[in-house]
Formats: C-alpha cells, sequence, structure tokens
C-alpha cells in the first residue's frame, strides 16, 4: 500500500507528465508511431497499418528471413501568418520501420500488398503443410 497520493509531485510514476505536460503532449502529437494489427489464419497472415498522411510512394515492405518489415516516411511543413509577419512555422520528419517475426513457412512468392485511404494492407500466404504419411511398418531383414 502506498501512503503518498495519486496525483501528486511525489507519485514518480506521474512525475515527468505533471511536470513537463506541453512537452509531453507535443510530442504525442508530432510522433510517428502507427497502429499495426496483425491477425494469423490458417491460410496466412493478414496484416494492417495505420499511415495517415503518408504517400504510397513514401512506404516499402519487405520479406527477408521470415521477418516482414514495414518502412514508412512522412514529413509535414506547416506555417502560420498573419499578414506579412510569420507567427509560427513547424516542420517535422518521420521515419517507421517495423519488423515482425512471421515463421518459416511463408509463400513469398504470392505476398500482396494495398494501400487505400491510409491503410496499408499486407497478405502473407503461408505454405501449405506437408501431411505426414501414414505410418508404414519397416520390416527388418
Amino acid at each position: 500500500m502506498s501512503l503518498v497520493p495519486r496525483d501528486s509531485w511525489f507519485d514518480f510514476s506521474q512525475f515527468f507528465d505533471n511536470a513537463f505536460p506541453t512537452l509531453r503532449h507535443s510530442f504525442d502529437v508530432e510522433s510517428f508511431s502507427p497502429r499495426i494489427d496483425i491477425v494469423e489464419k490458417d491460410d496466412g497472415y493478414d496484416i494492417s497499418a495505420d499511415l495517415p498522411g503518408v504517400r504510397r510512394e513514401d512506404i516499402s515492405v519487405q520479406v527477408h528471413g521470415g521477418n516482414l518489415t514495414i518502412e514508412a516516411t512522412t514529413s509535414k511543413n506547416e506555417e502560420q501568418k498573419e499578414g506579412d509577419k510569420v507567427i509560427r512555422k513547424e516542420r517535422y520528419e518521420g521515419k517507421l520501420m517495423r519488423s515482425f517475426y512471421l515463421g518459416q513457412n511463408l509463400q513469398q512468392e504470392t505476398i500482396s500488398a494495398a494501400f487505400e485511404d491510409g491503410v496499408l494492407k499486407v497478405h502473407v500466404p503461408k505454405v501449405e503443410p506437408t501431411q505426414p504419411s501414414s505410418a508404414k511398418r519397416i520390416e527388418i531383414k
């Protein structure tokens, strides 16, 4: 049981959030960390990545050694003017690289990807597992 009241300056789990709220908020808003979902199905994997504001030509998807890698870059240049005087100018560039190990049983030749409305969808088919043959009795000579 903790005797330190929640939401106080001595609650170290919240210390930096309380001490620098504007810095933390600015970082959260500007960070480039999209959500990625991976669903395993019997025939393969379906991956969805939210990449709002990213252009199709700035996205790369690669598979090597059972690892799927998604890379994306984005940049933002925003300027506010009042008359002829610049009041605020912000620039942001970000690069994302995420890798996921999906295993060795992938059909690399038939992987498909589509990008529409800021969502990247990748389908990675699995190799059909070979069925073990039925038991066979080996005659000893």
